[in-house]
């Protein structure tokens, strides 16, 4: 039986990966998955952004 490969959308882009970085970025403050490419969008200049860890499937 094959198992079904982990994956979690963007909470941005809404897009489906398999390499996620939690994090928070805007108030009021909740914990998100990200992409690499939309960490690096929201991350830049923003004093909100706090970094929670790297998931992998």
């Amino acid at each position: 039986m094959a198992t079904k490969p982990r994956v979690k959308y963007c909470a941005v882009c809404e897009k489906e990966f398999s390499t996620m970085y939690r994090i928070q970025y805007k108030l009021p403050k909740a914990w998100v998955f990200t992409c690499k490419e939309c960490l690096l969008k929201v991350k830049e200049g923003n004093r909100n952004y706090v970094y929670g860890g790297t998931w992998k499937r």
